[in-house]
């Protein structure tokens, strides 16, 4: 028969964290997300579609809100 037990003890994770002064970005076009949100927005309200912030992927403006077709974001 196996078991399993459970233990306070936790094993050490090591966590790899930016350090301050790091440069790296979500974006390399130094865009940032609010940028990219925003110009969703503006593309929605005008066109009725945009590419989504999140994967680039297609979202449609529907009901108030929109929804990325592709990986299921949503912009409220």
């Amino acid at each position: 028969m196996t078991g399993a037990v459970a233990s306070r003890e936790h094993a050490p994770v090591a966590v790899e964290r930016p350090q301050r002064g790091d440069r790296s970005r979500l974006f390399d076009d130094g865009v940032t997300l609010e940028d990219r949100v925003l110009g969703a927005w503006e593309d929605l309200v005008v066109e009725g579609r945009a590419a989504c912030p999140v994967c680039g992927g297609s979202m449609a403006a529907a009901g108030g809100h929109a929804a990325c077709a592709d990986c299921g974001a949503e912009l409220r």
